[in-house]
């Protein structure tokens, strides 16, 4: 799922760059979400909370409450790596926009086309982020991140543990745990990685998986993985 933030204080605005959006992305044929500001303060208190992925933000750059540039600075400050499209009426910010390191800066009336191609760029990027190729019984497998339950080590292969199926590929488990991103999975233990939004629950030492799988948790990466 492509989810989208798009802020504009200005009513008209707003909903043109939503019609246009979702144009595009019906047209591509990309499931997609999209959430809608009309204050940037509120779009920022949204954005930076962790249970509230977004995959790109587009944003006016002159509202009332706040400026777009002083949002993106505050959004980077807290690591979020969302993709940021400026939409203005001036390209007095342009500059601005790139040291906030953002993905385009596009001057109203949206061109479409350049929009699309913004969009597609993001999608792309956020897309190639989300899944991991992996060979099992001679098959390449592109697996989605968040259908990982864990990963288990057996001699110098790796089960990936999924809701349906485990796929056997050789590798060592140092190696996925490389491919895997930091923020959603933690190795608890030499032979395990968790996702971590698939813990049901955990105790000393070992940890309950939502598919009912008990995976064992070292007394040195207890606490760690607590926090976590």
């Amino acid at each position: 799922m492509f989810r989208i933030a798009i802020c504009d204080d200005e009513a008209t605005s707003l909903k043109l760059n939503v019609a246009l959006t979702e144009k595009i992305l019906k047209e591509e044929q990309i499931e997609f979400e999209i959430v809608t500001f009309d204050n940037m303060r509120k779009m920022l208190e949204t954005l930076t909370k962790p249970a509230q992925p977004f995959d790109i933000l587009l944003s006016d750059i002159l509202t009332t409450d706040m400026n777009g540039i002083e949002a993106a600075e505050k959004i980077r400050e807290l690591g979020e790596k969302l993709d940021i499209i400026f939409i203005s009426t001036t390209a007095a910010y342009a500059l601005d926009g790139y040291r906030v390191q953002a993905l385009r800066y596009l001057q109203k009336p949206v061109d479409i086309e350049k929009l699309r191609e913004a969009l597609l760029l993001s999608y792309r990027k956020n897309a190639s982020r989300e899944k991991i190729s992996v060979t099992a019984d001679g098959k390449v497998h592109n697996v989605n991140f968040r259908d990982i339950i864990y990963v288990e080590s057996d001699a110098r292969d790796v089960h990936i543990v999924l809701e349906d199926k485990i796929l056997i590929t050789h590798m060592k488990i140092s190696d996925m745990e490389k491919l895997l991103p930091k923020e959603h999975f933690f190795r608890c233990h030499r032979t395990y990685i968790v996702n971590l939004a698939a813990v049901e629950h955990m105790e000393r030492y070992q940890a309950t998986m939502k598919n009912g799988d008990l995976v064992s948790i070292s007394q040195q990466m207890y606490t760690e993985m607590k926090t976590k």
